[in-house]
């Protein structure tokens, strides 16, 4: 069985690539769905009294996702 390190880094990296995504493409689908496991990370964190800044959230609004770029 894996250390609980190796899962944290897995979860981190996983939820790097999902706050990159969503901000890149930022009002369209994947960022909707990017929001949702964003927001959903947020909720849990905070369930298990997790500071964001140690999964890589902190100061992310994850509403940023939703907002369609400038054209």
């Amino acid at each position: 069985m894996a250390s609980t390190d190796r899962y944290a880094s897995v979860l981190v990296a996983l939820l790097e690539m999902v706050k990159q995504r969503g901000l890149e493409d930022s009002g369209s689908d994947v960022a909707e769905f990017c929001n949702q496991l964003t927001e959903e990370a947020i909720a849990q964190a905070t369930a298990w009294d997790i500071p964001l800044e140690d999964i890589g959230l902190g100061g992310i609004d994850p509403v940023d996702m939703l907002r369609r770029k400038a054209a």
